[in-house]
């Protein structure tokens, strides 16, 4: 994928099929998806609550036609990550988590940013980040999802 590409599939405008009103957040130890469209492209966003020995938030979009590239993944629970050598900005640097991961052409899912980043475009505050719900739906904007007050969000209160 080039970057043109990238940017066109993280950033046109997409739509949640799902046939109930109320999307579930997994439990702890669960995982659950979203399907969305777009006019051009069909997408599925991963919620990851599984983790073998710790616990681990994850949500991440995938394009249907790169299914094993995620364009965009959230890690609210989990390591730091360690940025591969080269020439971009935050190379060589260790991001804590919470913190996301952006595709590029040359790098793949392996450069994380932190959160308030202005290439990352979350800005999440501390006290945001307990809200699962509310993080979900600040990362479905970041996919440029635009039917997103037409559902509910649902989960169990057991973040950490």
């Amino acid at each position: 994928m080039n970057l043109n590409e990238i940017h066109d599939l993280i950033n046109c405008l997409k739509r949640i099929l799902h046939q109930n009103s109320t999307i579930p957040i997994p439990n702890q130890g669960s995982k659950e998806k979203i399907e969305l469209t777009s006019t051009k492209y069909s997408f599925v966003v991963d919620l990851n609550r599984s983790g073998h020995k710790k616990p681990k938030c994850t949500f991440q979009l995938r394009a249907q036609h790169y299914r094993d590239t995620p364009l965009l993944r959230l890690d609210l629970i989990g390591r730091a990550h360690s940025n591969p050598p080269g020439d971009y900005p935050l190379a060589n640097e260790r991001i804590p988590c919470p913190h996301i991961h952006i595709i590029h052409p040359d790098y793949g899912d392996k450069i994380a940013y932190p959160l308030d980043d202005s290439y990352a475009k979350m800005y999440l505050k501390d006290e945001s980040l307990e809200d699962l719900a509310y993080v979900l739906k600040q990362f479905l904007k970041r996919c440029n999802v635009g039917n997103i007050d037409e559902y509910e969000y649902q989960y169990h209160l057991d973040l950490f």
